[in-house]
């Protein structure tokens, strides 16, 4: 159906007549799409948010005045749904950074944690190849982070003993670990002593 008339046209949209929306819609859906693509990225999303549009117009109860106020209701629900979509679409996004950054962190995390306990691992392996007396200061004094005199006290010996073990035992270890997993009881020595 073709209107001539705009009283016709509007007592027939105030109706809900099929052949009234159908006549609107073909009308005005190319400059909706063309209103609606600001609102979104991918092309398809315009027709959709018009669709969607005309869909709400058409169930509603809402009679209007005028062309004019029909057609501004058209604008306001393309784009009161058209910002709807982009703040979804933008909640969404976010979603899925904190999601992909997340797991990236906990990839990293996991990674590091097993580095970690790799050389942790090789570490206390090659102290317990130490001779006894050597493997208790060390120990004592790298991952339990006491000082040489306490060591010292809690054995029974001097502190010099104390020190030519742990000489002793670094020169061993330097030999059998790699250079990181050393570098590793150094800095947890280090750590021991000063954050205890």
């Amino acid at each position: 159906m073709h209107y001539q008339d705009k009283k016709q046209l509007l007592d027939d949209l105030n109706i809900r007549k099929e052949e009234a929306f159908s006549f609107v819609f073909h009308r005005y859906y190319s400059r909706l799409c063309l209103f609606a693509s600001q609102f979104i990225d991918k092309s398809g999303e315009a027709e959709d948010i018009v669709d969607e549009a005309f869909m709400k117009i058409w169930r509603g109860q809402r009679s209007f005045e005028s062309i004019d106020h029909f057609k501004s209701s058209l604008y306001q629900t393309t784009r009161h749904i058209g910002l709807n979509k982009r703040t979804s679409d933008l909640r969404r996004i976010v979603r899925a950074d904190h999601y992909v950054s997340s797991q990236e962190q906990t990839q990293q995390s996991q990674l590091q944690q097993i580095v970690y306990a790799e050389a942790m691992g090789e570490l206390y392996h090659a102290i317990q190849s130490l001779p006894p007396k050597a493997q208790q200061i060390i120990r004592a004094t790298y991952l339990e982070g006491k000082s040489n005199e306490e060591v010292a006290t809690a054995m029974q010996i001097s502190i010099q003993t104390v020190k030519n073990q742990k000489l002793r035992a670094l020169s061993l270890l330097r030999a059998r670990l790699s250079r990181d997993t050393f570098n590793l009881l150094i800095l947890g020595a280090f750590i021991a002593k000063n954050f205890q």
